[in-house]
């Protein structure tokens, strides 16, 4: 058989493992599923999946004044994780009115039809895309990269990485589309397409990373069965 007919096969596991999560968006995803995330579950699940974990990065926004989140981040950062926050900041938008012109009496009148509000941003998904860019841009050796998010603000960063480093595979963890559930972004599925992606149902392990919550919606089917015992890797994570 000719050399360029040869496919190597990549044992993900085997590779060394960035991981990336966008705590808000897979948690109120997995929700959405009737799924509790267990964060202490979740980082043991990736400690005894994959042999070379070198960081579990955790990316959330935060307000300054929550102390009984600052206090959670302390007990993630106690387990293992590699805290990446940002602080929220507050962009006002503004109110947005309407004219109408009355059909008897003819006179215009102006309608308020969104009123003035205010949204809380942390712009964490670039947070993101700069740390993993910093760790896998330049990497010389075949690595794993696993993003934990529905977002497909993440697809052109994906994308790009991907094109420039040959030695990059990324997984991206994250609900499926469901009658009830379409958390996921068709951005992030049409990367299916491309070598070295791997869109991952999250669904498959959530009895490994979090509970079920409230009444179960629907049955999912398992599409990746997990074949044998799981390689177990005690210790902190390097």
């Amino acid at each position: 058989m000719h050399n360029d007919l040869i496919v190597k096969k990549i044992n993900l596991k085997n590779l060394d493992t960035y991981v990336y999560i966008d705590s808000s968006n897979i948690r109120n995803a997995l929700k959405v599923s009737n799924i509790r995330l267990d964060w202490v579950k979740l980082y043991d699940y990736f400690l005894n999946t994959y042999t070379d974990v070198k960081r579990i990065n955790y990316f959330e926004g935060i307000d300054k004044n929550d102390l009984s989140k600052q206090k959670e981040f302390k007990q993630l950062e106690k387990k293992g994780y590699a805290l990446k926050t940002l602080e929220r900041k507050t962009y006002s938008n503004s109110a947005k009115y309407k004219t109408f012109k009355c059909i008897n009496c003819k006179e215009k009148n102006t309608v308020e039809i969104l009123k003035e509000s205010k949204t809380l941003k942390s712009n964490i998904d670039v947070y993101l895309c700069s740390e993993l860019m910093g760790d896998l841009f330049t990497a010389s050796k075949t690595t794993h990269a696993i993003i934990l998010t529905c977002d497909g603000d993440y697809a052109e960063m994906i994308k790009n990485i991907l094109e420039m480093n040959q030695n990059i595979h990324i997984s991206v963890f994250a609900t499926p589309f469901t009658k009830y559930n379409n958390y996921l972004s068709i951005r992030l599925k049409e990367l299916e397409r491309v070598k070295r992606y791997y869109l991952v149902n999250i669904l498959n392990i959530r009895d490994r990373i979090g509970e079920k919550i409230g009444k179960k919606n629907e049955s999912y089917t398992e599409v990746e069965p997990s074949n044998g015992k799981l390689p177990h890797r005690s210790g902190a994570v390097e």
